[in-house]
């Protein structure tokens, strides 16, 4: 069993990495578009690539394949 914790503040939606790191997807506000990043291996949507302009379809698909453990709290 594991211990669920508080998300991070405006994060909306988190997808669990095949390595047990979070990609979660944050809040936009009026000046920054919403972003999805991953904590295990630091990668963005921003980053381009396939879905990069889809942060909900980005951060699925790079949770199915990453296999970045969770970095140390």
């Amino acid at each position: 069993m594991t211990t669920q914790t508080a998300w991070p503040e405006n994060v909306i939606a988190r997808y669990l990495t095949v390595g047990g790191a979070t990609v979660s997807i944050w809040d936009a506000d009026e000046w920054n578009p919403v972003t999805a990043v991953c904590a295990g291996c630091s990668a963005s949507n921003e980053d381009g690539g396939v879905n990069s302009s889809d942060p909900k379809r980005w951060a699925q698909s790079h949770a199915e394949t990453c296999r970045a453990l969770p970095k140390p709290a």
